[in-house]
């Protein structure tokens, strides 16, 4: 005697209270730069230049000198994130343990709230990062349309050192071999004015950041490489000098031609209405009249810098 099980299909354990998240790679120009709130329109960052006029000294005394006031505009977009959820969904999945009993009563609540809520401000976060690169209003893109980006704005601008007078081309593309050579030559292009600044960032893709580590690597340049730096560390030769591995950089669609910054951390302005409110003002409610669970996250944000020509492109052409 024996049993019958021929029915039956292949069990696979349901790990049920179980779930995890994919990784996010959320941009980094916002650790960085400075943080305006109050933000609810146009808004201008304030920027006072003077020059000075050597003169010969006795018992006159004849004024000479300029003192120049100008602004540059942080403009920003209203944005929200809209979604809704019916928990019934889930009734003939797995998940159907995680609901509470109760067919209406399912429907009231997130089971797995705090790990949904983490990955979506998370997810905002990481689309907030590339658009204050690669934002532009238009852009058929959603994600990106909502403000101009700092790569249209200092394109825009026409002032930036042009950090590959060399014109190294698409065809030839970064690599291990020529990394090294770029940043330098990026390095040696800064601004006399901002050269021995404690600030300077040089912010590259994590695609060109590997680079990097793997040129350093290649060369034997160990005593340049610390240990945990895996998201920034210094550009050889250029002790004042941070790398950066921005994943904002990384081009929307794949392309592997990021553009490469170097800027004072200082220059830059993130213009925002509420700090953090992407994260902090998440509205969530259950609806009775549409039976559905919904959640909005809505906010104001905009970018800009405040001097486009102390500021270092490189971009393949």
């Amino acid at each position: 005697m024996s049993f019958d099980v021929s029915a039956l299909p292949a069990y696979t354990e349901q790990n049920a209270m179980d779930i995890i998240v994919a990784s996010v790679a959320k941009g980094r120009l916002a650790e960085y730069a400075n943080i305006q709130d109050g933000v609810k329109g146009p808004t201008t960052i304030n920027i006072l230049d003077t020059d000075v006029v050597f003169q010969a000294d006795g018992c006159s005394r004849s004024a000479s000198g300029t003192t120049t006031l100008t602004q540059r505009t942080i403009t920003p977009g209203a944005v929200a994130v809209h979604e809704d959820l019916c928990m019934t969904d889930l009734a003939a999945k797995y998940t159907a343990v995680m609901l509470k009993q109760g067919l209406t009563n399912e429907k009231e609540e997130v089971p797995f709230e705090e790990i949904y809520f983490a990955q979506k401000i998370a997810k905002v976060q990481d689309a907030l990062g590339k658009a204050y690169w690669q934002g532009d209003t238009a852009s058929g893109a959603a994600n990106l349309s909502k403000f101009d980006g700092l790569d249209k704005q200092i394109l825009a601008a026409g002032t930036a050192v042009d950090g590959n007078p060399t014109g190294i081309t698409t065809g030839t593309g970064y690599t291990s071999g020529n990394i090294i050579s770029i940043l330098l030559g990026m390095a040696e292009l800064t601004p006399e004015a901002i050269a021995g600044a404690d600030d300077l960032k040089m912010f590259v893709a994590p695609a060109q950041f590997l680079l990097y580590q793997r040129a350093l690597a290649d060369g034997n340049y160990f005593h340049y490489v610390s240990e945990g730096q895996t998201q920034s560390m210094p550009l050889i030769g250029f002790p004042n000098i941070e790398v950066v591995s921005d994943p904002g950089l990384t081009a929307v669609g794949g392309s592997p031609n990021n553009n490469i910054y170097l800027m004072r951390a200082s220059n830059v302005f993130i213009g925002v209405d509420l700090p953090d409110e992407e994260a902090n003002d998440v509205r969530s409610w259950y609806d009775d009249n549409d039976r559905i669970y919904k959640v909005t996250m809505a906010f104001r944000t905009g970018v800009n810098v405040a001097f486009p020509d102390e500021i270092v492109r490189f971009a393949l052409v």
